[in-house]
C-alpha cells in the first residue's frame, strides 16, 4: 500500500508555508489529505472532527501555545499517531528538547525539499526520523556541511517579494522591472536554491531570515 495515502495534520500559522508543503507532498500522497491548523486551538479542533490522521507535524512556535508543550496534549488527543516537529528553530537543543519530549521526529524547514519529502515518507511507515542524522551523514559523505544559498541582492528582492505572495506581475511593479527579467531572475532563484517550483522557493526562503535589500544594493 502506498504510504501516501493518508492524512497528515499540518500545525504551523504560515500560510505561505502551509500551502508550499501541500503542493510538494499531496501529489504523492494517492488520495490522502493534508489538514492546516494555524494555532493549538484549530489542531485540536481538526483531531476532534472525527477525520482519521496519520502523521502529526507541528511547528515549535504557535501563537497560542508552545509546540513542545501542544505536543503532549495532541498525543492524549490521538495515542498512537507519529507526531514529529517541523521548525524553523534549527539550533541542536531544539532536537534535543524534541528527544526529550519523546517527538517521532524532527524535521528542519531549512531542509532540502526532497529531505522533506523523504522524512515524511518514513514517519509515514513507522519510523522515526531526526534529520540531523540525515545532514551528519551527508556531510561526512560530502566531506562538508552545505553551505548557504548565495543569493545576489536582486535574488533577494525578487524571492523576499515571492514569499509575499507576489504574482510575477506584481513582483515587476514592486520592483520597476519588466515580467520578463522578474522571470529570469526567479529561474536563477531556483537554481540557486536548488527547487523546480515557487511553492518550493518559499518554504527554502522561509529558513533564510531574508529582509528586502535595499533599491541599490
Amino acid at each position: 500500500m502506498n504510504v501516501f495515502a493518508r492524512n497528515i495534520l499540518l500545525v504551523d500559522d504560515h500560510a505561505l508555508l502551509q500551502h508550499a508543503l501541500k503542493s510538494m507532498l499531496e501529489p504523492l500522497m494517492a488520495g490522502g489529505e493534508i489538514v492546516c491548523a494555524a494555532s493549538a486551538q484549530d489542531a485540536v479542533a481538526a483531531l476532534r472532527t472525527g477525520k482519521t490522521f496519520h502523521l502529526v507535524l507541528l511547528d515549535l512556535k504557535l501563537p497560542d501555545s508552545d509546540g513542545l508543550r501542544l505536543m503532549s496534549l495532541l498525543r492524549r488527543e490521538v495515542p498512537g499517531v507519529p507526531v514529529a516537529i517541523f521548525s524553523g528553530q534549527d539550533a541542536p537543543i531544539y532536537r534535543q528538547l524534541a528527544r526529550e519530549a519523546d517527538a517521532d521526529g524532527f524535521l528542519s524547514k531549512s531542509l532540502d525539499p526532497n529531505a522533506v519529502i523523504d522524512g515524511v515518507r518514513t514517519l509515514l511507515s513507522g519510523r522515526r526520523f531526526y534529520d540531523d542524522q540525515l545532514e551528519r551523514g551527508r556531510a561526512l559523505q560530502a566531506g562538508e556541511t552545505r553551505p548557504r544559498p548565495k543569493l545576489s541582492p536582486k535574488q533577494e528582492r525578487v524571492l523576499c517579494c515571492l514569499m509575499e505572495g507576489l504574482s510575477n506581475k506584481e513582483i515587476a511593479q514592486r520592483l520597476d522591472l519588466s515580467e520578463r527579467t522578474v522571470k529570469m531572475h526567479l529561474t536563477s532563484v531556483y537554481h540557486v536554491l536548488g527547487v523546480n517550483t515557487r511553492s518550493q522557493a518559499i518554504l527554502v526562503g522561509q529558513t533564510l531570515n531574508l529582509s528586502m535589500p535595499p533599491a541599490d544594493a
